[in-house]
C-alpha cells in the first residue's frame, strides 16, 4: 500500500467541509461517503480527500474537484438521483403487495404465540407446527417474493430493495449479490459494494437462516424506524441545496425521524441529558443530508466472516463492541482509505503511535455502541468519541 505525504498546509489548497466534524461517527462516516460518491463521479485516482485540524474537531477537505459548491452538491444529488420519485403505479404497487406481507407475518406471530400457550411438547407441537405454521409461512414467502419485486421498481440503487431491514436469509443476500455483481463494473460498484458491508451470506443469526448484519446497523424496527427503508425515504426527501448546506456549513442539525443513529447527540438517556428527555420539546434532532451521506460511506467499511461470526471493519468483536477510525495525513483517495481503515493496528487494544503512523494516520477515536432498553423496543446509539491515538 502506498499513498502521497504532502505539507502541513496541503488542506488550504482542497475544497474543505465544515460541516463534517471527524471526531464524530456519523461526521466521520459522511466524509467516507462524500469521498466515495465524487469519486464514481470523477474517477478514483483524481479525487482525493485531506483533514484540516480545527482546534477540537476534524473537518475533511476534498481534492480532485472543482471549487464550485453549488456544482459539488450537485454533482452528489444527480448521483444519488435525489430527490427519487418512483413511478406513482409502481409506488402503489408496492404499499400494497408490502401491506399484504406484513398482515400475513402477524398472522404468523399470533399463530406462534397461540401455540405457545397451548404448551404442547414433542411429536403434539411439531405436528401443531405443521399443520398451522407451515401454510402460512409457505404462503408468506410467497407474498415477500411479490414485494421486494415491486420495491425494486421503486427504488433508484438495487441494494435497497433487499427489504426495509437487514433481515433477509442468507439466500436471498446471496442472490441479490449476485445480480448486483452483475450489474456493477470496475468503475461503478456501488451496489456490490454495500452487500459487502450488509454482510456476508456465510454468517447467519438462527435457525431461520436470516443473516448476520454489520454493526453499522442501529436502526430494526423500534419507533417503526429500519436500516434500508429509512434510506430510501431519505433519498426521496433531498436535494442539491440540503447537500450543499450540509457538507458547507456547520449549522445545528433540525430534522426529525429519518435518522441511521450515528450521531452521538441522539441517545437520549436520562443520565446523559440536562432535562427530561421525554418532553415534547426535547426531541433528538438530525440532519438528514448528513445521515444519507453517512450511508454511503459504508462502502469503505466491508463485513466479512470469521471463526466466530460476521466483523465489520474496525469494530471490536467485544460484549459491548467498540469502532475505531482514523484521521490520516494528507491526501489519500478511496481505495487507500479502505485499505487503511480496515489495518489490524487501529483495533489494537494498545495503539502504537510509531505503529499508525506507518499508515499515515494521525489520530484515531473511538466509539462504543450501546444498547438501551430490550428489543424490540430498544434503541441502538454511539457513545461520545474519544481519541485513543
Amino acid at each position: 500500500m502506498t499513498h502521497k505525504l504532502v505539507h502541513a498546509n496541503d488542506a488550504e489548497c482542497g475544497l474543505p467541509l465544515p460541516g463534517l466534524d471527524g471526531t464524530n461517527p456519523l461526521g466521520f462516516l459522511a466524509a467516507l461517503g462524500t469521498l466515495q460518491i465524487l469519486a464514481a463521479v470523477h474517477g478514483e485516482p483524481k479525487v482525493s480527500m485531506s483533514w484540516k485540524n480545527c482546534s477540537f474537531t476534524w473537518n475533511p477537505v476534498l481534492h480532485g474537484v472543482d471549487g464550485n459548491k453549488q456544482l459539488v452538491a450537485s454533482q452528489i444529488a444527480t448521483h444519488l438521483q435525489c430527490p427519487f420519485q418512483p413511478n406513482p403505479e409502481a409506488e402503489v404497487k408496492r404499499q400494497e403487495k408490502q401491506t399484504a406481507f406484513d398482515k400475513k407475518k402477524s398472522e404468523l406471530k399470533r399463530a406462534v404465540d397461540d401455540l405457545k400457550q397451548r404448551g404442547l411438547r414433542g411429536n403434539e407441537r411439531k405436528a401443531a407446527e405443521d399443520n398451522a405454521l407451515a401454510p402460512i409461512r409457505v404462503e408468506m414467502g410467497k407474498l415477500r417474493t411479490e414485494w421486494l419485486a415491486a420495491l425494486r421498481a421503486c427504488v433508484p440503487s438495487l441494494e435497497l430493495s433487499l427489504g426495509k431491514h437487514l433481515n433477509a436469509t442468507r439466500d436471498e443476500l446471496r442472490q441479490a449479490m449476485l445480480l448486483g455483481l452483475e450489474e456493477s463494473s470496475q468503475s461503478q460498484r456501488k451496489v456490490v459494494d454495500l452487500y459487502s458491508a450488509f454482510g456476508s451470506d456465510s454468517c447467519s443469526l438462527d435457525k431461520n437462516d436470516q443473516m448476520e448484519a454489520t454493526q453499522f446497523c442501529f436502526i430494526t424496527g423500534s419507533g417503526h424506524q429500519y436500516f434500508l427503508d429509512t434510506v430510501r425515504q431519505l433519498i426521496t426527501n433531498l436535494n442539491a441545496s440540503r447537500f450543499e448546506e450540509a457538507l458547507f456549513h456547520a449549522i445545528e442539525p433540525s430534522d426529525e425521524k429519518l435518522s441511521m443513529r450515528w450521531d452521538p447527540q441522539e441517545d437520549r438517556r436520562y443520565a446523559v441529558m440536562w432535562s427530561d428527555p421525554t418532553a415534547s420539546d426535547n426531541k433528538a434532532k438530525t440532519n438528514w443530508a448528513i445521515n444519507l451521506l453517512a450511508y454511503l460511506g459504508l462502502q469503505l467499511l466491508p463485513s466479512i466472516p470469521i471463526r466466530k461470526g460476521l466483523r465489520t471493519t474496525g469494530w471490536s468483536r467485544e460484549e459491548n463492541p467498540t469502532w475505531n477510525w482514523a484521521i490520516w495525513h494528507g491526501r489519500m483517495s478511496a481505495l487507500v482509505v479502505r485499505s487503511v481503515l480496515s489495518h489490524p493496528c487501529l483495533v489494537n487494544k494498545d495503539i502504537k503511535r510509531d505503529h499508525i503512523a506507518a499508515t499515515g494516520v494521525a489520530a484515531v477515536y473511538q466509539s462504543a455502541r450501546v444498547q438501551v432498553g430490550n428489543p424490540p423496543l430498544h434503541k441502538v446509539n454511539f457513545t461520545p468519541a474519544r481519541r485513543m491515538a
